[in-house]
């Protein structure tokens, strides 16, 4: 049997590479235990008690893959009876062990060890890439190799293992790096290694430490958020000026951009939000160029930030350039799917980062 994965903060004198097992579960709660308390044995029956929020989403946030919303969290608190503060966890506390919260989530045996290894030494290899060639931005992978923005992210943080993309998949990444196959790119990447190129980015990819900083802060901003939930808390979610309650109208953003992208430049507009919009809410006007599936030419779009899409709505997707409109339907295998239509693409929302997707809550014909 394998050797247990040991933590390292870097590379070693010995060339091993740190492989954090743990590095995807960055928000661990008691979610899961709450919800067993209290009768609610399948994850289906608390996801009931939720229609704001999708199964697949409330699913990544009790197995700790994604940070939660303080308006999330208050929701799951409340169909659960208890307060929100009570699904927190101290991850400093001396009782606690990732390892054994995350049990429940895992397969037993831990995932490969060489697999995990491969996937933190190819995240490095390709932010080694972009890094020396500013030429090779996000648009320009997805253009030339058919790599999405949401799937480069998941490639360049290890989440998934070489072995577990497609085949189109691998093969793109095979030509991003310059080989012409599977044992081309594994020869380069253990070259890069072994000239030390890849050092550099370990700790950003598989540092427990560094994972650690991240979930301390974020449940240290969800514990203040709860106490005090204004509109001040959560503002740097998006980059999008944001509405302060109160204020009659807001400014209308949306310069059309390349790519059918709606970029957050003022349009010189100003507007006044529909009622019942929450306290972070933003007007995104559309144009043909930028047009979302059965809207007119011409729509201002109400975006919240701290609302998640559902079926049957729209939604704006954050990408590196400006914003795109989505409608959300489910797909084939029960998951949530956004489709744009200028131009036509479509995008797993259980593969975007929760804080790149927004609903639109309304919207007005112009």
């Amino acid at each position: 049997m394998d050797a247990p994965v040991k933590l390292h903060t870097g590379t070693a004198p010995d060339g091993a590479v740190p492989v954090d097992p743990w590095r995807n579960f960055v928000f661990p709660n008691r979610i899961r235990e709450l919800r067993r308390k209290a009768g609610l044995h399948r994850l289906i029956a608390l996801s009931h008690r939720l229609p704001d929020l999708t199964y697949i989403r409330l699913s990544k946030i009790e197995r700790g893959e994604v940070f939660a919303r303080a308006r999330e969290l208050a929701d799951i608190a409340a169909a659960l009876d208890v307060v929100p503060d009570a699904l927190l966890i101290d991850v400093d506390a001396p009782a606690f062990s990732i390892e054994d919260w995350a049990a429940p989530f895992v397969g037993v045996p831990l995932p490969d060890r060489a697999r995990d290894r491969f996937a933190v030494l190819l995240a490095a290899a390709v932010r080694n890439l972009r890094a020396s060639d500013r030429a090779l931005t996000i648009q320009a992978i997805t253009d030339q190799h058919g790599i999405a923005p949401v799937n480069l992210s998941r490639l360049e943080n290890a989440q998934r293992s070489f072995e577990d993309w497609n085949a189109p998949t691998r093969a793109a990444i095979c030509a991003l790096l310059g080989t012409a196959n599977e044992a081309a790119l594994r020869a380069r990447i253990d070259q890069l290694h072994r000239n030390g190129d890849l050092d550099p980015w370990f700790n950003a990819i598989s540092d427990p430490e560094e994972r650690l900083r991240r979930t301390r802060e974020k449940i240290a901003a969800l514990r203040s958020e709860l106490a005090d939930p204004g509109p001040a808390h959560g503002a740097g979610v998006a980059t999008l000026p944001v509405a302060a309650p109160n204020i009659g109208t807001i400014a209308v953003l949306g310069i059309a951009g390349p790519d059918g992208l709606i970029l957050d430049q003022d349009t010189g507009e100003r507007i006044a939000p529909p009622p019942g919009c929450g306290r972070r809410v933003v007007a995104l006007r559309l144009c043909r160029a930028t047009l979302g599936a059965a809207l007119p030419g011409q729509s201002i779009l109400f975006v919240d930030l701290d609302r998640y899409p559902v079926a049957g709505g729209l939604a704006v997707l954050r990408e590196p350039d400006g914003y795109r409109a989505l409608s959300i339907a489910i797909g084939n295998d029960g998951l949530l799917v956004g489709h744009s239509q200028h131009p036509p693409r479509s995008f797993a929302l259980s593969d975007v980062p929760e804080d790149h997707i927004h609903a639109v809550i309304a919207a007005r014909f112009m």
